[in-house]
């Protein structure tokens, strides 16, 4: 090629941006010369960059990173980036500024939309379903949980029995003698005044009451302090010596007895404070006033002696008396509910076939039985289930193969029972006649000690319901399984969160006691509930359950998940009289043999002995309650795309040209290693230059000055005629 009054056949340096070659005075590929680019608008950078690739092979050699920035400044389709490639108004420098704060608005955006997203927050669709609901299944058990007579055939349980007749009957002794009115009562005038005395006394136990002893030569006693009653003479109840302690009390009553000081009690809320001298005992935390008089001895001669809370007749041991807790208590509904728990404990110490033998029968507890306006058959509608506390219990509808479903909704319609209660064989202890009622799945444990429904006898007791299903989302929005059954699982039906709970309970009383409670099944038949009768292990049960607050409060080491589709009944109760005047029991009076010919008193019977159930569906439809993601994976993107937009004015093509800029670079990097290693190989490997190598080499440094500017501006010359080219390219 020649240009002006020089000539050059040789490869052109490097300039920074690109290599080009000279081949017959034309350039095989166009070259950028430096500078000339940046100065150059959007559109002709761009129009450049589609005529490099297509005049020459499709590839650029960049021989540094800011061309390739600058390049990526020219082409992409962002907003705002390709100002900063390019002069404007305002100049590149505000452009980047600006572009950086829009970046960081994005990501704050960003950051925001990914932690509403990660919350994983559900919604709760509901729809109303115009279809009739699988009918659930009922489970009906009498209150009195085993027959009296059945149960007094047991010694242990009717000593129970006669420690809480004897426990109630003093109480109530205790009670009319304290709460008689001065003004009303015909059998006491005057109201009781207590004074402490010293009495010879019996005491079995350091920290219990004690028995006062008429006979002074008597030697086996000891030394106790009692209330005496100064008006009437009596005395009771007796404490040993060490219990008491002289105290400050500030609030007594008109009888000299006051409020330990050092307990809270309800009583300093009621009463002003008024200091006074006591003598206060450490077992049921009673004072009495101390008159400034010293105690004086008890004169058994001209007193009655009274028992002390439990009667020192009797066959049972102090330690199983203080296992079945009557001492402590004094009301009297608290004694009866002790001495149900006392009675659960023993009977759940017998085998199982005699624990079947003292509950009812299904024919003894089930009189009539209808659904659907058709009748049952009670050896297939109905399946056994023994409870702790409600003995022989009955489940209608039991088997979840079949289902059940009502062809009208209203409680003709419905589950109808008649069922007998049979009051002559309840328990002195069951305080209310009548049957309980548990509404629940096919496969689940009805436990109608938590959630069942209680039914008087003499009424129509109708329970009309309304079903609601409800779907559950599993991880990672909420915690459910169809499928979760706890290791060590104590109950035969399917799982529950109810039973869950109660299962871990009873592995850490196991753990814990060496028994189990006897309120739940154990684990297998090599465990034993824990022995009522056991002072010991009653008292590690009441330790643990008093720790834990139950077995509804356990939050370590117990995992339990909701199901994930469950069936929920609401329940709406109403009631009549039954029977009705004129209303036909049936001739003989059915299930009363012992009443023939007697209208009167076999009505008398149903109404006191019997409750009629109906359980039915209010409506035949059914509501579904089903949760959705509030925030889905299709609103996260959309979200993004919206943010992406907003602030930097990027698309989806756009992150694919970002992606082909890191592409682009990559393989800049690596080109660049490898030259650096090549050249390091052949700086190695360098051999001495030829003799006519060497000679031309030093003919081209011996050049006139003349001949190195004739040089130059060929060079000069060339890269004006390459811009000429490259205007022709571009212009239309």
């Amino acid at each position: 090629m020649k240009s002006g009054h020089c000539s050059a056949s040789e490869e052109e340096p490097e300039n920074g941006h690109f290599e080009r070659q000279a081949y017959d005075g034309k350039f095989s590929m166009p070259v950028v010369v430096p500078g000339f680019a940046q100065h150059m608008p959007l559109a002709t950078r761009r129009s450049q960059r589609s005529a490099i690739l297509s005049a020459g092979s499709g590839q650029l050699n960049y021989n540094s990173l800011k061309p390739i920035l600058i390049d990526f400044c020219a082409r992409t389709s962002s907003h705002g980036i390709p100002f900063v490639g390019s002069p404007s108004f305002c100049g590149r420098y505000i452009w980047a500024a600006v572009t950086i704060v829009c970046l960081l608005g994005f990501l704050f955006q960003t950051y925001w939309t990914l932690s509403e997203y990660l919350e994983y927050r559900t919604i709760i669709e509901m729809q109303l379903k115009f279809e009739p609901a699988p009918f659930p299944a009922a489970t009906v058990c009498n209150l009195n949980a085993f027959k009296y007579h059945e149960l007094k055939q047991y010694e242990e349980i009717a000593q129970g029995f006669d420690l809480w007749a004897k426990a109630v009957n003093l109480k109530d002794e205790l009670m009319s003698e304290d709460s008689v009115d001065p003004e009303n009562s015909s059998r006491s005038k005057r109201q009781a005044v207590y004074q402490p005395v010293f009495v010879r006394c019996v005491c079995n136990l350091p920290d219990d009451q004690c028995v006062p002893q008429r006979n002074p030569l008597e030697t086996n006693t000891t030394v106790c302090m009692c209330f005496e009653d100064a008006r009437k003479g009596d005395i009771w109840p007796c404490y040993p010596t060490s219990v008491w302690t002289e105290k400050t009390c500030y609030h007594c009553s008109k009888s000299n007895t006051c409020d330990d000081p050092d307990r809270p009690n309800i009583t300093s809320l009621l009463t002003t404070p008024k200091k006074t001298r006591c003598l206060c005992q450490s077992v049921s935390h009673i004072c009495v006033v101390r008159s400034n008089d010293e105690v004086r001895w008890w004169n058994p001669n001209n007193y009655t002696v009274y028992p002390a809370t439990t009667p020192p007749v009797t066959t049972e041991s102090p330690e199983v008396l203080q296992a079945f807790g009557l001492n402590e208590l004094r009301d009297k509904g608290a004694i009866t509910t002790r001495t149900k728990e006392n009675i659960i404990f023993m009977v759940a110490a017998l085998p199982k076939e005699a624990r079947r033998n003292l509950s009812y029968t299904l024919s003894d507890l089930v009189l009539r039985c209808s659904f659907n306006s058709e009748d049952c058959d009670m050896t297939r509608d109905f399946q056994l289930h023994m409870d702790p506390e409600y003995g022989n219990c009955y489940t209608f509808n039991f088997n979840d193969s079949v289902e059940l479903k009502n062809s009208r909704a209203g409680p003709m319609y419905g589950l109808r029972l008649l069922l007998n209660v049979n009051q002559s064989g309840y328990m002195p202890t069951t305080e209310a006649a009548g049957v309980r009622i548990v509404v629940h799945e096919q496969d689940q444990e009805p436990f109608p000690d938590t959630f069942g429904y209680s039914a008087p006898t003499g009424f129509v007791s109708s329970f009309g319901l309304k079903t609601k299903v409800l779907h559950r989302l599993d991880a990672p929005y909420g915690l459910c399984s169809d499928t979760f059954r706890p290791e060590g699982y104590i109950y035969q039906e399917h799982y529950s969160p109810e039973g869950c709970y109660r299962n871990c309970f009873q592995h850490m009383i196991i753990a814990s006691c060496g028994c189990g409670d006897p309120r739940f099944p154990l684990p297998n038949d090599t465990l034993k509930p824990c022995d009522g009768r056991n002072l010991g292990e009653r008292s590690c049960l009441a330790n643990i359950t008093n720790s834990l607050g139950g077995f509804h409060h356990l939050t370590q080491d117990c995992h339990c998940v909701q199901p994930c589709t469950e069936n929920v009944f609401e329940t709406a109760y109403s009631a009549a009289a039954w029977p009705a005047l004129n209303f036909n029991i049936g001739s003989g009076c059915p299930a009363v043999f012992d009443i023939t010919n007697d209208t009167a008193a076999c009505a008398e019977y149903y109404r006191l002995n019997t409750a009629y159930i109906e359980i039915y569906y209010e409506q035949l439809n059914f509501e579904t309650l089903k949760e959705t993601a509030g925030y889905t994976l299709v609103n996260l993107f959309s979200d993004f795309g919206g943010n992406i937009g907003l602030w930097i004015g990027f698309s989806l093509i756009t992150v694919v040209e970002v992606i082909e800029l890191i592409c682009e670079c990559s393989i800049y990097y690596v080109k660049k290693y490898q030259r650096f290693h090549r050249r390091r190989r052949d700086k190695k490997n360098h051999k001495p230059c030829s003799p006519k190598k060497h000679i031309r080499e030093k003919n081209a440094r011996a050049e006139s000055p003349s001949k190195r500017a004739c040089l130059r501006q060929s060079h000069k010359s060339d890269d004006e005629a390459y811009k000429a080219q490259t205007r022709k390219m571009i212009e239309p």
